[in-house]
């Protein structure tokens, strides 16, 4: 081989080259979508949909309650029930059990529709988010797609100063 390179071996490389990169960066986004938020009060948007972890409380019985708002942007309903929350601790775990209790005052049934915003209330019984931490609270907004999901990791520091 002489070592020189002609024009057509020049664009043969440079479309294969372009490929490689088009196609790596499509594999990127298999990884699922998980944003973490590290206080109270802030918000995280997954899949068309906007969750609010507007509050959270500690009681004397050790039982952990999170106050979460959540707008549906989808074109179709939003089913929510206990399986879209999950409450992790050192030594702790809240996912469709009876340590977690979910519930809504606005929420005749469980289906969030387009534009509609629904305050729901998820307690974590056995758990005292400023002792037990730090405590991860996780919404998934669609199960179909469970890895994608709106994450608050919430140390005893950020907890302190939400109250």
């Amino acid at each position: 081989m002489t070592g020189e390179f002609s024009r057509r071996s020049f664009l043969k490389y440079t479309a294969l080259t372009a490929v490689v990169v088009a196609g790596s960066s499509l594999l990127t986004g298999c990884g699922g979508d998980a944003p973490v938020q590290r206080a109270v009060g802030t918000s995280n948007r997954v899949l068309k949909v906007v969750s609010k972890l507007e509050q959270v409380e500690c009681d004397a019985a050790s039982d952990t309650t999170f106050k979460l708002v959540v707008t549906n942007g989808r074109n179709n309903a939003l089913e929510v029930t206990k399986a879209n929350f999950a409450v992790k601790a050192d030594g702790y775990l809240a996912y469709q059990n009876d340590k977690l209790q979910v519930t809504s005052p606005d929420a005749l049934s469980h289906q969030v529709k387009k534009g509609e915003t629904v305050t729901y209330y998820v307690t974590a019984k056995g758990l005292n988010a400023l002792t037990d931490g730090p405590v991860t609270f996780t919404f998934y907004p669609d199960l179909e797609y469970s890895e994608f999901s709106a994450n608050w990791e919430l140390t005893a520091d950020a907890l302190k100063s939400a109250t």
